[in-house]
């Protein structure tokens, strides 16, 4: 059987490279079959891949999945107007790899019977558009829950950023209270020294965490920026 690969690689936003891959090729299913599959290869997890899958039938279709065995989940006796008219079961199979999880799209309109590359030929092709509305759609769904996490922990870092920047200014207006008391030859003057002593060490180091905060907001600011570049790939995916 002739396999046809379409595939290419791009810098991912973290330590691995983004696969966005989609083959043609026999996988083996719940009943011990070889059926003709377009395979998705993704970066995430088996569980989130699933999780993904099951958003995109419903977001996209509004169809519910069943799960046919542990790591098959499917779409029964539904209709794909772009792929058939045909009433067909859909499975998608998953199975770690390496870098992350392969995913096996079978489109089944009898038992038994299935679109592949000799039987249904045409509506097999097409459905390797679906497929790749998965993956993009499989990104898209990553990419924005990462960028609302960076984004979370960015503006808990802004926060904490504002409280030390309110604390620096209430003990600045502590220690001029202060310098006017002993200027004024206060009997507490030494107490209050050593009062100003220990604000502007505090200061200080409110200051020191501030600057650590901002490098930090820094590069998470980056993250999201290459987390866009990697989503914009993505959508690119054809």
């Amino acid at each position: 059987m002739k396999k046809l690969i379409i595939a290419f690689v791009v810098l991912c936003t973290y330590s691995q490279a983004q696969q966005l891959s989609v083959e043609n090729k026999p996988v083996m299913n719940e009943d011990g079959k070889m059926v003709d599959s377009w395979v998705a290869h993704l970066d995430q997890d088996q569980s989130y891949c699933m999780n993904t899958y099951n958003e995109f039938m419903r977001k996209n279709f509004d169809y519910r999945t069943g799960r046919r065995a542990k790591n098959i989940l499917s779409v029964d006796k539904k209709t794909f107007a772009e792929i058939s008219s045909l009433r067909i079961d859909q499975r998608a199979i998953f199975w770690p790899e390496s870098n992350g999880t392969a995913v096996a799209f079978q489109f089944s309109p009898g038992y038994d019977i299935h679109f592949g590359n000799e039987m249904y030929k045409e509506e097999f092709n097409r459905a390797e558009a679906l497929v790749k509305n998965y993956v993009r759609f499989h990104y898209k769904y990553f990419y924005e829950e990462k960028k609302k996490e960076l984004n979370s922990k960015i503006k808990s870092k802004q926060k904490s950023i504002s409280n030390n920047e309110s604390r620096i200014k209430k003990n600045e207006k502590t220690i001029s209270d202060n310098n006017e008391d002993i200027a004024a030859n206060s009997i507490d003057a030494d107490k209050l020294r050593d009062k100003n002593t220990k604000l502007e060490n505090e200061n200080n180091n409110l200051h020191s965490e501030i600057d650590k905060l901002n490098a930090e907001i820094s590069n998470l600011e980056g993250e999201i920026s290459k987390a866009d570049e990697s989503l914009k790939n993505a959508e690119a995916f054809n």
